[in-house]
């Protein structure tokens, strides 16, 4: 795993959503907050279509395989079933083999899309000013998988091509979503979001299995790295993060403000994370009203007591420094605007504090 030999010394950027419904007024806010590293801002109260799970699935809507938005479900009482199946594999086959139309309609919707498109108008507009990458995002299997249902209101992760329909979905999104952003000659980071998968392991989740979960993730990596993007994962909860570490991610963005000791339960596969040239995204700012009891300058001496106690466990230094970035804890789409502006404001003057010599040589 090499990942362009981009080091990104604490730079700072977004999870991704923003609790506004105007795309430029949010972008003022990224731009002001995270300018080397700015992301497209997800709306989620501009309706379902700009939400978590309805977002990302535009194609199989187009072709029936999903319904309504506001409630999807896969239609598999439908009567034409096998042939809106037949359509969404047909569909999905020519955009693998290049059909640049087919790829197209694994993108958004048209309000759907209302965030990354004014992002992608403000870049064609302005250029990409002090940015050394760009940053997309989507959601990920698991979340959506357990949230969308069948006709028995049953999970549709559960069903094997349920499943499938979806994961090759997002990864033909990711692959979409990668390639318009690189058309702006700058890195492209694209995260999966997928706070899911942090019920591998648990009592409540043992069906799920690790080799399938990195099967999933590594079929919308490879949508990213097809279009010579980066990719990662985001999970805002603790997990058995060398789920992540054995897949084909090159980012690991976890909540290091609540669950920083699941890191550092793991600091040997970590270390050998940070050789393969994996980076380390710290979630370090709370997304919650306790933020306003924080200041850059606590968040700092958080930062350099975890990273003091990693070393001590064995994880070299010097790598960590250089494959870290940081992030808020989460999205902010929930919070209230000026929560929500207090987060990317300190957010903005840690990175002031920590960001070193960055380099995408």
């Amino acid at each position: 795993m090499q990942i362009n030999n981009f080091k990104p010394n604490f730079i700072t950027t977004g999870v991704g959503s923003i609790p506004l419904t105007n795309g430029q007024d949010a972008l003022e806010l990224i731009w002001k907050s995270v300018p080397l590293a700015p992301h497209w801002p997800q709306l989620p109260r501009l309706g379902a279509e700009s939400s978590f799970v309805g977002q990302y699935l535009n194609a199989l809507i187009e072709t029936g395989v999903i319904g309504d938005v506001e409630v999807p479900k896969f239609q598999v009482d439908a009567p034409d079933w096998v042939e809106r199946m037949t359509i969404f594999y047909t569909l999905y086959l020519e955009a693998l083999e290049g059909d640049q139309k087919a790829l197209e309609r694994f993108g958004f919707s048209a309000q759907g899309g209302e965030g990354f498109e004014a992002f992608c108008h403000n870049l064609e507009q302005f250029g990409t000013r002090d940015a050394v990458i760009l940053k997309g995002q989507l959601s990920g299997s698991l979340t959506l998988g357990m949230q969308i249902t069948d006709k028995n209101r049953r999970s549709s992760y559960y069903d094997d091509t349920l499943r499938d329909m979806l994961v090759k979905s997002l990864a033909l999104h990711a692959e979409w979503q990668t390639k318009r952003l690189s058309q702006f000659g700058l890195p492209v980071l694209m995260m999966i979001d997928d706070p899911g998968l942090y019920g591998f392991g648990a009592s409540s989740h043992i069906t799920l299995k690790r080799e399938q979960l990195i099967d999933e993730l590594n079929s919308i990596v490879e949508g990213i790295l097809r279009q010579g993007g980066i990719a990662g994962v985001h999970v805002c909860a603790g997990m058995d993060w060398t789920l992540l570490f054995d897949s084909k991610v090159q980012v690991v963005n976890f909540d290091a403000y609540d669950y920083m000791q699941s890191m550092m339960a793991l600091a040997e596969p970590l270390n050998e994370f940070l050789t393969r040239g994996g980076i380390l995204s710290w979630g370090i700012v709370p997304t919650n009203p306790i933020a306003w009891e924080e200041t850059s300058q606590s968040l700092k001496s958080n930062l350099d007591n975890n990273i003091r106690e990693l070393v001590k466990r064995g994880v070299d230094e010097s790598l960590l420094r250089q494959q870290s970035m940081l992030t808020p804890s989460c999205g902010t789409g929930t919070l209230p605007r000026d929560l929500t502006e207090h987060v990317y404001g300190l957010l903005k003057d840690l990175g002031d504090k920590t960001l070193g010599a960055y380099t995408t040589q």
